[in-house]
């Protein structure tokens, strides 16, 4: 099962997504083979008129995803295809199959659980203060219904509590695993009625239990979180699908 992305709705998609789709565009349009190095940040962002920061998160996507890869000092490069983990069925260029985005799910929620554990235990003050701003800002930008800082606080809240696990191994995987599906879940602008602010009180629930050290506790509620942004999106797909059947006119 497949999903399509080019129908007639209106799919969210961050400006460092787009960029990275351009990116891949130039590789192809080039004929850079692996090896071949790309231009500097710098000026990919002068070639494709946005900002070097933008560059950066896209090159972070491109990274992680296996398209190209970067030496310090050096500069960025094509890569072989060599993906990390079991990553090599993720493409940036759609469609995503399902069953494996049930995986990745899976993958982090189990990651996630483990995360959020260590960190109740290891988080320090200034960390559990830079939680409450990331889901102080998630909230805010519930009620706007404004999705880019919402996400961009969302992926925040998690990081934050992935680098209070002190674990360098786990945190990279999250945040790995977070920019693979922000790129794979096309999240549709209007969503599900509501589902901002259910996430932006899970994340105050999450918090509330890393803050009182119930590690168990936080464990099970980042667990239910991920699995209602899973059913929110199989339950996408399913709509998206219904559309694409039925009759035009």
């Amino acid at each position: 099962m497949t999903i399509v992305t080019n129908g007639p709705e209106r799919v969210y998609q961050p400006g460092y997504e787009a960029v990275a789709a351009k990116i891949i565009e130039l590789i192809k349009n080039a004929s850079l083979q692996p090896g071949a190095r790309l231009p500097t940040e710098q000026k990919l962002a002068e070639q494709l008129g946005v900002s070097r920061a933008m560059v950066r998160e896209a090159i972070k996507i491109l990274t992680a995803s296996g398209h190209v890869r970067t030496r310090r000092g050096s500069g960025i490069y094509v890569s072989d295809g060599a993906r990390p983990f079991a990553m090599a069925a993720i493409n940036l260029s759609m469609p995503v199959d399902i069953e494996h985005m049930r995986a990745l799910f899976e993958f982090r929620c189990m990651q996630e659980m483990l995360t959020v554990r260590l960190a109740t235990q290891h988080i320090t003050l200034v960390e559990l203060r830079a939680l409450e701003r990331s889901a102080a800002l998630n909230r805010e930008a519930a009620l706007a219904e404004q999705w880019e800082p919402f996400l961009a606080s969302d992926n925040d809240f998690h990081s934050t509590i992935a680098k209070a696990s002190h674990n360098p191994f786990l945190a990279e995987t999250i945040e790995t695993v977070l920019r693979l599906q922000r790129w794979t879940v096309k999240m549709v602008t209007g969503g599900a009625p509501g589902s901002l602010l259910r996430s932006a009180d899970q994340h105050d629930t999450i918090f509330n239990a890393i803050k009182d050290g119930a590690a168990e506790v936080a464990a099970q509620e980042i667990k239910k979180h991920i699995e209602m942004v899973l059913q929110e999106y199989l339950q996408d797909v399913r709509r998206r699908l219904l559309l694409d059947e039925l009759p035009e006119g």
